[in-house]
């Protein structure tokens, strides 16, 4: 399967050499850097992590693509896009199951808006063409790797997402997965056996003033005749920009969703959580809410971005509940050395502090450069 996905890769790095006749580009980000990590946890089992290394995508995550438009007469164009997510530290692809992990997607442009069909992102992923909420929303368009906390979407396979034309300045995006994950899950799509997703997003454009209101719901797959709540998310958000600095303000409210979803949570955490909610088909979920205060002010040459984020959420399953804060501060200057080059370093601090049972602490502070093309 991996031989099978190289070659592919090959001829469609092939393919990009008649960019000129079928307009088609080539697009990137290769972004490596060197950061240290150390965390603390609540459950005394744990061993402290003292981490220095160098990654892949500290500040922009590294992938490649293409993407191209054809012009079809009568004010209609057809596009696609398919990018692909590696590690440019070690050159590995960031998924082992699909070729275009990041967006395989055709869309229809016209008059009346776009219609696009495949693998994207959510409204609320901060991922991809439809990144609405957190690139509109948050100075870190996603947090600052250890530094967030909120609750998000995801990249989504069987999506038909339609947005519309602006109108003074007003554009409504609707979207609608039949089936998240059409790898791990071969039930028939648009069935009660897989997890579907569904969002709507209203953005804002007015000059400096920037906003988004945003809903996103999970349908997850039914357990047999046992009940359990499905996800929502709320998203409300903008920023404004007053030419020496643009600041952010977002905030949000969560229930049912997965413990996955919530970066608050860590990741072995957010496992065990989820493996007893689908046990427990009562379970709630997860529910709480977040906000999100940030700025990005230009400074010598370069952008400083500095956020910081709040969530209070409660996790609920299997006749458990554990109450619980998280707070999160993060700080990152970028310096442009080109349009396309740039370096950067950042610091942050974050605590998931439990009512009953002490706090989870992260410190990082990283150093990188970022080359698009």
């Amino acid at each position: 399967m991996f031989k099978k996905s190289l070659a592919a890769l090959a001829v469609l790095g092939a393919a990009a050499g008649y960019a000129s006749a079928a307009d088609v580009t080539l697009f990137g980000v290769v972004d490596t850097g060197l950061i240290y990590t150390h965390q603390t946890f609540a459950d005394d089992s744990k061993a402290d992590v003292n981490n220095f290394a160098m990654d892949s995508g500290v500040s922009s995550a590294s992938r490649f693509g293409l993407k191209g438009t054809e012009e079809l007469g009568n004010g209609l164009k057809v596009g696609f896009k398919l990018e692909n997510g590696f590690q440019s530290d070690s050159g590995a692809l960031k998924s082992e199951k699909r070729i275009f992990d990041r967006e395989a997607s055709v869309s229809l442009y016209s008059d009346f808006g776009t219609l696009s069909m495949g693998r994207m992102g959510g409204v609320g992923s901060g991922a991809g063409t439809y990144d609405l909420v957190l690139a509109t929303a948050d100075a870190f368009d996603g947090g600052d790797n250890n530094v967030f906390g909120f609750a998000t979407s995801d990249r989504y396979d069987n999506m038909v997402t339609y947005q519309t034309p602006k109108f003074a300045g007003l554009q409504a995006t609707v979207q609608y997965s039949f089936n998240e994950d059409s790898v791990e899950e071969t039930a028939r799509e648009g069935s009660s056996a897989v997890n579907r997703y569904s969002s709507a997003a209203l953005t804002g454009d007015f000059g400096a003033l920037q906003t988004v209101l945003a809903y996103e719901f999970q349908n997850y797959k039914s357990f047999g005749a046992a009940e359990h709540e499905d996800g929502q998310i709320v998203y409300l958000g903008g920023n404004y920009d007053c030419g020496f600095a643009k600041t952010f303000v977002m905030g949000q409210y969560f229930k049912g969703i997965k413990a996955g979803q919530l970066t608050a949570i860590t990741e072995d955490d957010a496992d065990l959580v989820d493996t007893a909610s689908s046990q427990d088909y009562s379970a709630d979920g997860v529910k709480g809410y977040g906000v999100h205060l940030g700025t990005i002010v230009p400074v010598a040459g370069g952008d400083l971005t500095v956020a910081a984020y709040f969530t209070d959420f409660a996790v609920e399953y299997a006749d458990q509940d554990v109450d619980a804060k998280s707070y999160a501060f993060g700080a990152k200057y970028e310096y442009y050395l080109s349009k396309r080059t740039s370096v950067y370093t950042g610091a942050g601090f974050a605590q998931v502090k439990y009512d009953d049972d002490g706090s989870d602490k992260t410190t990082q502070a990283y150093l990188g450069l970022t080359h698009r093309f």
